[in-house]
């Protein structure tokens, strides 16, 4: 393998819960019960304008999509500029060990400036190569334009790529691509998907990854 992609939301950072508890809130001030766990399991990897579009249809909301939209942006970034986004187990240490050896993107359906923003936070933003977002490709994820355009934009083919996704989602926008796909994810109901591998954190995923890429690692190989 030649090239690691990486999906962002859930995957890099613990910022499910973070979007949970914000779409809740939100979703409240229009008498709409949004539960953190029910966010989770059904909209987890799945874009914002989607999601309001959903609730909009679905409750019969008086706000269009852009509102919603736009409002959930500025309520995200001001609770990361109070609090921050907090970093899954095992991330730091493997991009890290992998930064200089394995050439890395992050491959996200979330807005660029966010994802950005919060690499920079964490350090991490010059440790990959480029950052491509879903929202400035023609179909976002579960689509598979994103990663071919990562593919394209790399100058790697897809059979020489291994993503880390942690949605099904995600996890079908990879294989679309004919990409090999890590799934990262403990709930119970991603544990029946057509992932080439599943494990429950990135702790657990990061022998095998070793595996995948231990020419690079063991050369440090460009």
């Amino acid at each position: 393998m030649q090239t690691l992609f990486f999906d962002f939301d859930g995957t890099l950072v613990d910022s499910e819960t973070f979007h949970a508890d914000n779409w809740s809130a939100y979703l409240a001030t229009y008498g709409v019960t949004l539960t953190a766990a029910d966010f989770i399991e059904y909209y987890a990897g799945v874009t914002w304008p989607k999601i309001a579009k959903h609730f909009i249809d679905s409750y019969q909301l008086s706000v269009d999509v852009v509102t919603i939209t736009t409002d959930m942006e500025a309520l995200t970034e001001a609770k990361i500029r109070q609090h921050g986004i907090p970093a899954l187990p095992g991330v730091d240490v493997l991009l890290k060990d992998f930064f200089g050896k394995v050439p890395m993107a992050v491959v996200t359906g979330a807005p660029r400036d966010y994802v950005e923003g919060v690499l920079k936070q964490h350090g991490w933003f010059d440790l990959f190569e480029q950052v491509f977002s879903g929202y400035e490709v023609v179909n976002n994820k579960p689509s598979p334009d994103v990663y071919l355009h990562a593919c394209q934009a790399m100058k790697v083919q897809s059979h020489q790529v291994v993503a880390v996704e942690d949605s099904r989602t995600g996890l079908q926008s990879a294989k679309n691509a004919e990409i090999c796909c890590l799934l990262i994810n403990e709930h119970p109901s991603l544990k029946d998907t057509d992932a080439d591998h599943t494990f429950a954190s990135m702790v657990a995923a990061k022998p095998l990854l070793d595996l995948l890429f231990k020419d690079k690692l063991s050369f440090g190989l460009a």
